[in-house]
């Protein structure tokens, strides 16, 4: 896991600041009118020249309802599975407690990676709706795996004993997540949109791009 940085309100808060709900996000100053209940991240994988042979690349994406990992938080596995054995190849998802995981996703497809200039976009969302918080993964789009994240399947629930995401950061998607073995065989992997939904239905779209990692030849 890579280590968090501290959280610093990227350009765009000045836009969200018009919206008095969402300010609150950003700035424990300001009184939330509406809260966030749904987080939507839009993310690119472009490989170079992937590895069959020794499973690489093997990347792994993070996403909290907090500005930490220190409690709830899900991760992302392409490519390989970590938990609670290794595996190679697929897409895993899995809900963390801290160090502690706590429930896992598996896709019955385990193919590993093989194709030159794969590109493999997906979007992740985190949702709290009726004391329940939801990750899932939506519109995946792959050479590997084909299509992924359309049945609704690919999700983990949990309790939540709240009724917002306001403590959400995209730095802690940025900060945590990465390439974690053969990074040199990834030229790009970022997130190219965020949405936020409000309690009041409005949706609030943030097009800030964010390069979680790039090659650097």
């Amino acid at each position: 896991m890579y280590h968090s940085q501290r959280f610093s309100p990227p350009r765009w808060v000045t836009r969200l600041v018009a919206l008095a709900g969402l300010a609150a996000v950003f700035s424990t100053a300001v009184a939330p009118a509406q809260d966030v209940v749904r987080v939507e991240e839009d993310w690119e994988l472009v490989l170079g020249e992937p590895d069959s042979n020794i499973v690489g690349p093997q990347v792994s994406t993070v996403m909290s309802p907090f500005g930490n990992i220190d409690s709830t938080y899900f991760t992302l596995e392409m490519n390989h599975r970590s938990a609670p054995t290794w595996q190679p190849g697929g897409i895993t998802i899995h809900r963390w407690e801290g160090e502690c995981r706590m429930d896992s996703y598996d896709r019955d497809d385990r193919s590993v990676m093989s194709t030159t200039g794969e590109v493999v976009t997906w979007t992740k969302v985190l949702k709290v709706n009726d004391g329940v918080l939801t990750y899932l993964i939506k519109n995946g789009a792959s050479t590997t795996w084909g299509a992924f994240g359309y049945t609704g399947s690919l999700k983990l629930t949990t309790s939540w004993g709240d009724s917002n995401l306001n403590g959400y950061s995209p730095d802690v998607s940025v900060s945590e997540s990465g390439v974690a073995y053969a990074g040199n065989r990834v030229q790009t992997l970022k997130i190219k949109q965020i949405r936020y939904k409000l309690s009041d239905g409005t949706w609030v779209t943030d097009d800030s791009l964010r390069i979680v990692h790039q090659l650097v030849e």
